[in-house]
């Protein structure tokens, strides 16, 4: 700072001076600065510069001096002020009075204008923080003087603008490095899209810089600056430095980006759409290519708009030196790679742009043809191959031999400029433009994109493999996009680079230019071809093709007319049966390719005087180049290079020797398919001869070729077929199939090829001598690269063996070969296999497996030859007129490979999967359909056995194809396929015999893939259909076959070390037809792999027409499973039960739905050959239809699943999809028991007892209860089906529940499983399921109960209960078994079943009660027919319409079980609330009513008791514990259902004493006797146990009064038989009907006494005993009963005395009957007896207001009192003894009044 303070105090010192006397104030002021400075001396430490800066003081005495006008003043001055600023040692605030101040001395002269110059560029440096108006104005300064009119003020002006313009700008960018917040923004604009964006400081002062310099070069007025106009000139120059040095700010920056799009750019297109002069101009197209450059994705639009404008200006009508800015603009935009790629993405790439890149090519390619005469060129020397017949003679070749003058040709030295024209800044007039430098231009332009798009793809492929290198590939995502753009750009630019530089090729170019040319054309189609653009890169190799050979002569057109037209017909396949014969045929087809000698002398010498000028061999030297780089992707392009090739090599090295020489020709066939005609010399064998005699034959044929290009031609030519050893494989298989192709096209032996080009342009006539030049060179490479072709390792080395052994195999069999063509194609066979056997035999000393492979190949060719569609009629014809001759030779293959299994078998160590192959193939061609097939030919389920392949297990599963990995198939289209079955008769048995073989011996030597195809053979032997024992014994091989797969699986698992889980067997693996993926002979994933094909295969012989074969299949399968279940883990099990069990179940299922179909489609006929079956077996009668032989398929099936579920559950439960299985399973055996035969639907139910039925050491039950429960929907769908059967409609709730059970939650991943399903479900249910499926059904569900029983809801127990109900009454069976003796099993299950629920649970116990009355009452009443006919009643077992069920030992065990159940559950209110006890007493009393009317309760059986009987000790053993529980429920049992037991029990007593129904006649005294003393027992079970409840409140006084009723009614001890009534049993039925309490008046009629007279007077006696009080227990009880009982009882005993004493004077001196007698005596000892309840007669004589007579009847002898009147009647009567009864009754009379004693 020292240097300051001096240099202050020096001007200080000079300023106060020189203003001393004038301006004393400067004195003062610089005094005062003077002093503040020689302060900051004394104060070290501070920085001078800083305390200045915070001073007005240190600025005051410089502006006082600018403010006086004087120069010299003012110059000091300003110099101090720069110093200062320099020092930044001015305060911040005083930067505008500087720049007031400069601007107020800027009048003065050119000194001090340039020191303002100097001052404001630092100033603004310095103080970083001027912004908006101070900036403005520093500019303005500068801006002023700009316009000053000496030159070097202006000058200086100019650049300090430049540099404040960009200084400003640089502000920017630091600004934007400082990550500023919003709170620092100064300022809100809004542009044009309507954003509002925040500007900072910097920001927006070069946002209005920029936006006013637009503004003022466009001649608007600006916003910030305060300018009225500025040079256009200037102001652009402004703008490109700008944008030059700032481009990425305006990137970054979105108000300057809109500066751009709103102003530079319509400013620009305005100016380009006027005319300018050539200064503007150029500067304007300096601009716009910075735009285009820099600025491309942000302007896309307007940079779309320049690049139309300069291609517009490409056009003629404009001036010269405007054409020409343009195009250096474009050779700018050229030799920028990433800029053109960037124009064709945004323009070209875009569908909705202008193709402006497209534009530019088709531009450059036009304006270089506009003078072709000013550079030399000639079009009409452009020389092409393809020619018609218009032109016969025509042929020439490139040669510019008359040079014209320089001014006719482009070269450097005279069509460039020194300095072009877009940098002469300086020449305000257009420069001086060679005529041809335009042209120049636009060469340069095209090369530019040619080589700008190789620069950027070749570098980065490999020359030799043409892949990407490391570090490309490692970008390679990174690239895939620009390659994407580089593809499309060349396919667009491809058409007109390849019309300007063929264009230019032509022209009269340098030496330099043509070879810069030929490397740009040769870089494009290396381009072309490393991006396998093949349409670009054949163009340009046609054209370069046409340039490197010259025209031949045209053969005459006659010679292809009639070779066109016939091969056309055979390459669409069309019938050739307008051709006599096979002769004929090859007769035309040979006329479409010629022998050289037999061409005409004159096209033979047109041949030998055609010669190849500079540019011809120059052009064959690039396309040498251009093959050698691109030989390993030229694919299709070998056969159009490989032409060439062979015509160069005719032309050079073996050139033909014309008509007179020595030269063998042989007729040859050739295939054309077009009208175009185009040559292919075939030269001799010699075109690999030595260089010497190459140049040898060169020098008589055409000696003005250079030697030393020919070397180098010919040693190219040469190396070319050298190199094919290099080729990667791809490019070597293109390469020979080229040289196929070339052969094919002579030979006529079809030749397929992926690729579609190679079938084009084949109608040109062929020339060949005796060998075919193709296969010569196919010899040629095979055998010199023969490494290749052995290479095991090499994946592509047996399809290049295919591809040339193939083509050479099918030109020998090819029926039209012709003969010269034939020997020569099997000399290079043999050759070929020989030189390989050698070449493999010294190289590895052992025969390769892979050759082993390929060696047997040629017999596989033999036996499975399959010729092409479009030799089909041919072979036709071949078949019709020879048909064993195939026959033979296939016989003939198989006893040669039999023959060599037995000697060399052991040897074999690959080569198994052709000879499996070929065994295969004929076992295949053997299948035939089933005989139903052949029966309706419409039907759709049967169109698939017209077929040759499998049979019924395609009809389920898609059909398999064979994918052979061993470069060999099984061609359905082969000879012996299209012979059809009755050709292989004979060789089943000779390859059956080679199979045998090995699955006897050779098994061990077999690889895994091996033994996959082995089983697919012994699979197709299982289902060939010409002999049935070689079936059955290919199905016993499979067993022995996974016998060793399991065997060598558990091996590879024990030396291991590991456990038998397997790994996850993919559904891909599960293909038959398709080799092992992973195929590892120690893996033992490997076997289980083949175990699972071989189980599959065994599924698809499962389903075999012929039953003995597929039930053989099943019993096969399941034990092959069961034997090695143990030893599965959960993937094969999994793949067990979703690849074989479920797929095998559906299908056999749909089979048998197909031969049901079938059954019934037939006409009703006896089987063929009476009963016996196709193969001649014996038939049983249970067998002898289609459909019965699948039911017995179908058992096998259902039986082995379920055993498999049921052995295995506790591998099986483990599984992911157990579950999915498991319903699968559950749905299936719910089909097949519903709607299935008898035997199937037994099987079906056995099956499914067998899944629920556990094994002894599952623990996992519990876990599984959600499957159990829906084992128990299907028993329970099961159930509700068979009801359906019998109902017709279901309730509402159980259709629910059907559906829900039927129902799938993962339907739709199982719709391939369960096709059978959704097929028979449209089947109605079966009506006759047997008594032993019902018996099995409803046994099961005990086992099941045992799994559900913790989850068992009273829903279920409910629908349980009404599919038991409803399978008990099932009455279609066709059989039934007695059930009188004892119940038949189906009875026995259900009662079973019933008792297996779990009384406790709340509920049950009621509705199992409930079901079990039913039952009970089936032996009396018929099960309703209908679901809408409830009603039933008692229907005699005689008039019953199903009367083999009888119910009565079911009836005589239900009285049993209902007892017990009632006694353990009676405390339950439910069974009384809901009327169960009292429908017990109803179940129970049914039988007691019917009574001697009952059937009989026994057969043959030891007990003997009578229904009647059984259910009167059933009721009466539950009754008093129904009754007590009845009274203490007390109101919690409706009233309703209380009075229900009542009057139930009251009518049952009724029917029961007083049954109308008369013991048989055949009973004796004794068991009447029996009975009758049973029935008092009833009475006595009346008092003991009814009448203590039947006195309670709540039961209805008519209820008690009917049971006394009943009691009045049995004491009847006579009956009157009157005698005018003839018919006794008449008279019975009158006297009972009567009132027995009906008054006698008198009557002499026959006293009858009825049968029961002990039960009579026992009656008689209850009625007493009702009314005694004699118990004391329950009095209101009694009381109750006695109030009832004791009217009824007087009455009866008035009636009586009234009788009495009526009939006693009718009778006279007759006694009275016995009966009647005791009668009155036992009366009146009861009287005499009787001591009444208390109070009992004072209600029955209420209305009697007598109240002694109240009293006497309210004693214990009210009876007699009451009685009184009768009994004073009665004292006349004439028996002593009845009379004391009186007396002795009259004397307790008056004992009760007092009267007398009774003592």
């Amino acid at each position: 700072m020292s240097g300051l303070t001096a240099f202050l105090q020096t001007e200080l010192l000079t300023l106060s001076s020189e203003a001393r006397r004038k301006h004393p104030e400067i004195k003062e002021a610089a005094e005062r600065l003077s002093v503040i400075l020689r302060s900051f001396k004394e104060r070290p430490g501070h920085s001078i510069a800083t305390e200045l800066a915070k001073t007005e003081d240190a600025l005051r005495p410089f502006v006082l001096a600018c403010e006086t006008k004087q120069i010299k003043l003012i110059t000091i001055a300003i110099g101090c002020i720069q110093k200062l600023i320099s020092f930044h040692a001015i305060p911040e605030t005083s930067v505008r009075a500087v720049l007031r101040t400069l601007t107020d001395i800027s009048v003065h002269g050119v000194e001090i204008q340039l020191k303002i110059l100097q001052t404001v560029l630092p100033l603004l440096n310095n103080y970083r923080s001027v912004h908006d108006d101070i900036l403005a104005e520093a500019l303005l300064i500068c801006f002023r003087l700009q316009d000053s009119k000496t030159i070097v003020v202006n000058n200086t002006a100019a650049a300090t603008l430049r540099q404040l313009v960009i200084f400003v700008f640089d502000k920017l960018a630091k600004e934007d490095a400082q990550n500023l917040t919003e709170l620092d923004t100064s300022q809100e604009i809004e542009i044009s899209t309507g954003e509002k964006i925040r500007l900072y400081p910097c920001a927006k002062d070069a946002y209005y810089l920029f936006q006013d310099l637009c503004l003022l070069t466009n001649g608007d007025h600006p916003q910030y600056l305060r300018l009225n106009n500025l040079s256009k000139t200037f102001g652009l120059e402004l703008i490109e430095s700008v944008l030059t040095n700032h481009y990425k700010l305006f990137q970054e920056h979105k108000e300057l980006r809109a500066i751009l799009k709103e102003l530079v750019c319509p400013m620009f297109i305005k100016n380009f759409s006027e005319k300018s002069e050539f200064s503007q101009t150029m500067r304007l197209a300096r601009v716009v290519y910075i735009l285009i450059k820099q600025f491309n994705e942000i302007l896309v639009m307007e940079c779309e708009i320049f690049l139309s404008i300069f291609v517009k200006i490409l056009d003629p009508e404009n001036p010269l030196w405007l054409r020409v800015l343009a195009m250096e603009i474009f050779k700018g935009i050229c030799s920028d790679a990433r800029l053109t790629r960037s124009i064709y993405k945004w323009y070209d790439g875009q569908n909705s742009s202008t193709n402006v890149f497209r534009d530019m090519i088709t531009g450059f390619g036009r304006l270089a043809t506009e003078k072709p005469q000013s550079i030399g060129a000639n079009q009409g020397n452009r020389d092409s191959l393809d020619y018609g017949p218009n032109t016969p003679g025509a042929y020439n070749s490139y040669s510019n031999q008359n040079i014209p003058s320089n001014s006719d040709s482009v070269s450097i030295s005279t069509s460039t400029m020194r300095i072009q024209c877009i940098d002469q800044l300086d020449k305000s007039d257009p420069p001086s433009i060679p005529e041809t430098y335009i042209f120049y231009l636009a060469l340069i332009c095209l090369n530019s994109t040619a080589d700008g798009l190789a620069g950027y793809v070749l570098p980065k492929f490999s020359p030799q493999s043409l892949k990407l290198t490391g570090e490309e590939s490692k970008r390679n995502e990174e690239n895939e996009k620009d390659f994407i753009i580089i593809t499309e750009m060349a396919n667009t630019a491809w058409p007109g680079l390849l019309a300007a530089m063929s264009f230019y090729l032509t022209a009269n170019l340098e030496e330099e230019l043509f070879q810069s040319t030929m490397k740009s054309y040769q870089n494009f189609t290396n381009v072309c071809g490393v991006l396998n653009l093949v349409t670009p890169r054949d163009a340009f190799l046609t054209n370069l093709c046409k340039n490197s050979v010259p025209i031949i002569p045209l053969l005459t057109s006659g010679i292809v007319s009639s070779a066109s037209a016939l091969a056309s017909k055979m390459n669409n396949n069309m019938s050739i049966t307008s051709i006599t014969s096979i002769s004929s045929a090859n007769t035309m087809l040979n006329a479409a390719a010629v022998s050289f000698s037999d061409l005409p002398v004159q096209q033979q010498q047109a041949f030998a005087n055609i010669t190849l000028n500079e540019k011809n061999l120059y052009s064959l030297r690039v396309l040498l180049n251009i093959t050698m780089f691109l030989s390993n992707v030229l694919g299709s392009s070998w056969y159009l290079v490989l032409e060439t090739l062979q015509l160069a090599d005719f032309f050079l090295f073996n050139r033909p020797t014309p008509k007179g020489a020595s030269i063998g020709g042989s007729n040859t066939n050739s295939s054309a398919s077009t009208n175009n005609l185009r040559r292919t010399i075939t030269p001799s064998s010699t075109s690999t001869a030595n260089v010497n005699q190459m140049n040898q034959n060169f020098q008589s044929s055409a000696q003005s070729i250079d030697n030393d290009q020919l070397s180098i031609i010919s040693a190219s030519f040469q190396r070319l077929f050298e190199n094919s050893k290099y080729l990667d494989d791809k490019s070597f298989i293109a390469f020979s199939s080229a040289l196929c192709r070339m052969s094919s096209e002579i030979s006529g032996a079809p030749f397929t090829t992926n690729d579609e080009s190679l079938s084009t342009n084949k109608s040109r006539t062929k020339i060949f001598n005796n060998r075919l030049f193709a296969v010569d060179k196919l010899e040629y490479i095979a055998t010199l690269d023969m490494g290749r072709l052995m290479n095991t390792e090499n994946e592509s080395s047996s399809k290049i063996w295919d591809l040339i052994m193939t083509h050479l195999i099918t030109t020998v069999n090819y029926s039209l070969t012709p003969v010269s063509v034939r020997t020569q194609c099997c000399e290079v066979i043999a050759n070929i296999i020989t030189t390989a056997m050698n070449f493999v035999l010294l190289e590895y000393n052992q025969v390769n497996e892979t050759i082993q492979t390929r060696l047997l190949l040629a017999l596989n060719q033999c036996i499975n030859y399959t010729p092409p569609a479009n030799e089909e009629v041919l072979v036709q014809e071949t078949l019709s007129n020879n048909p064993k001759t195939f026959s033979e030779v296939q016989k003939m293959g198989l006893e040669t490979l039999n023959n060599l299994l037995q000697t060399s078998g052991h040897s074999f160590t690959c080569g198994w999967g052709l000879i499996f192959d070929m065994l295969r193939h004929v076992a295949v061609c053997a299948i035939g359909p089933p005989p139903e097939a052949n029966y309706n030919s419409q039907s759709e389920d049967e169109a698939e056995g017209e077929a040759i392949s499998i049979t019924t297990s395609q009809e389920t599963k898609q059909e398999r194809t064979s994918i052979d990995t061993t470069a060999s198939s099984i061609a359905a289209g082969s000879i012996m396929a299209t012979a059809g079955p009755k050709s292989v008769t004979g060789l089943i048995k000779v390859a059956f015999s080679s199979l045998q073989l090995i699955c006897t011996d050779f098994l061990s030597l077999l690889s895994p893939d091996c033994l996959r195809q082995c089983i697919a053979t012994l699979g197709s032997f299982g289902m060939q259909s010409d002999d049935l024992n070689i079936s059955l014994t290919a199905v016993g091989l499979l067993w022995n076959l996974s016998d060793f797969i399991q065997t060598r699986r558990m091996d590879l698992c024990k030396q291991q070390g590991l456990s038998f889980d397997d790994e996850v067997i993919e559904k891909e693996s599960m293909n038959i037809d398709i080799a092992l993926q992973n195929e590892d002979v120690n893996n033992p994933k490997t076997y289980s792999t083949l175990w699972m094909l071989l189980l599959l295969q065994l599924s698809y012989t499962c389903v075999d027409w012929r039953p003995e074969v597929r039930n053989g299949a099943n019993q096969t399968l399941f034990r092959t499973i069961t034997m090695n279940g143990n030893i599965l883990g959960q993937c094969l099990w999994n793949a067990c039960i979703w690849e074989v069990l479920f797929p095998l179940l559906d299908s056999i299922k749909m089979s048998s739905i197909r031969a049901s179909k079938i059954s019934l489609s037939k006409v009703s006929s006896p089987v063929a050959n009476g009963d016996r079956d196709s193969s001649g077996f014996m038939l049983h009668h249970s067998r002898d239809t289609a459909e019965k032989q699948w039911d017995e398929t179908k058992v096998l099936i259902l039986s082995g699943i379920s055993s498999i579920f049921h052995d295995f559950l506790n591998d099986l439960c483990k599984l992911v999809h157990f579950q999915r299985a498991f319903n699968l399973l559950l749905a299936h055996l719910e089909d097949s028991c519903i709607r299935s035969s008898q035997e199937v639907s037994l099987a079906s139910i056995k099956s499914f007892k067998t899944v629920v039925t556990l094994p002894s050491n599952f623990e996992e039950a519990p876990n599984l209860m959600h499957l159990w429960r829906r084992a128990w929907n299907t028993w329970e769908a099961i159930g509700f089906r068979i009801c359906q059967s019998m109902e017709g409609d279901l309730p509402s709730s159980m259709a629910d529940k059907l559906k829900l059970s039927t129902k799938f939650d993962d339907e739709a991943e199982l719709q391939s499983l369960t096709l059978s399903l959704s097929t028979s479900s449209i089947a109605p249910i079966s009506e006759d399921f047997t008594q032993d499926m019902l018996t099995f059904y409803i046994g099961m569900f005990t086992d099941l109960y045992k799994l559900i029983s913790s989850t068992f809801t009273l829903d279920d127990v409910i629908s349980l209960l009404h599919v038991l109900r409803n399978v008990l009454v099932y009455s279609t069976s066709p059989q039934y078994r007695p059930d009188i003796d004892h119940v038949s099993p189906l009875q026995e299950a259900v009662l079973d079943a019933v008792q297996t629920l779990d009384m406790s649970m709340e509920g049950v116990a009621p509705l199992a009660l409930a079901d079990l009355t039913e039952y009970m009452a089936l032996a009396f009443l018929s099960p309703p027919e209908t679901g809408q006919n409830k009603s039933r009643s008692y229907i005699p077992p005689s008039q019953r319409k199903f009367s083999t069920v009888t119910y009565i030992a079911l009836n005589k065990k239900t009285n049993t079980l209902v007892a017990d159940l009632f006694k353990a559950h009676a405390s339950v209110l439910a069974l009384y609330t809901e009327g169960i006890f009292e429908r017990i007493i109803g179940a129970y009393g049914l039988p007691m009513k019917l009574k001697y009317d009952c059937p009989p309760s026994y057969r043959h059986g030891d007990d003997k008791t009578p229904l009647w009987k059984t259910a009167t000790t059933g009721l009466l053993d539950i009754l008093k514990m129904g009754l007590e529980k009845l009274e203490s429920f007390g109101e919690d049992i409706p009233l309703e259902r209380f009075c229900g037991v009542w009057h139930t029990l009251v009518d049952i007593l009724e029917g029961c004493l007083l049954s109308p129904s008369s013991p048989p006649e055949s009973m004796s005294i004794e068991e009447l006797d029996v009975d009758e003393h049973f029935d008092i027992s009833v009475l006595n079970a009346i008092q003991n146990i009814i009448v203590v409840h039947i006195g309670q409140d709540r039961v209805p006084i008519k209820v008690i009064e009917k049971l006394v009723h009943i009691i009045r009614e049995g004491s009847r001890l006579y009956y009157i038989e009157d005698a005018t009534t003839t018919n006794s049993n008449e008279m019975k039925k009158l006297n009972f009907l009567n009132d027995r309490s009906s008054d006698i008046v008198g009557t002499t009629g026959t006293i009858v006494p009825v049968m029961k007279e002990t039960f009579a007077y026992a009656s008689f006696m209850t009625l007493f005993t009702l009314c005694s009080a004699e118990n004391q227990d329950n009095i209101y009880v009694r009381k109750r009963i006695a109030k009832v009982t004791i009217p009824v009882l007087l009455e009866e005993c008035k009636t009586i005395f009234r009788n009495y004493t009526a009939d006693e004077p009718l009778l006279g001196r007759c006694p009275f009957p016995r009966v009647r007698k005791e009668e009155m005596l036992f009366l009146l000892k009861q009287l005499v007896q009787l001591k009444l309840q208390d109070d009992i007669l004072t209600n029955y004589e209420s209305n009697d207001e007598n109240t002694v007579k109240q009293l006497l009847l309210s004693g214990p002898r009210a009876h007699l009192f009451y009685l009184y009147p009768s009994l004073c009647s009665m004292i006349t009567c004439k028996d002593d003894v009845v009379v004391s009864l009186i007396r002795e009754c009259l004397q307790i009379v008056g004992a009760e009044m007092g009267l007398s004693s009774l003592v």
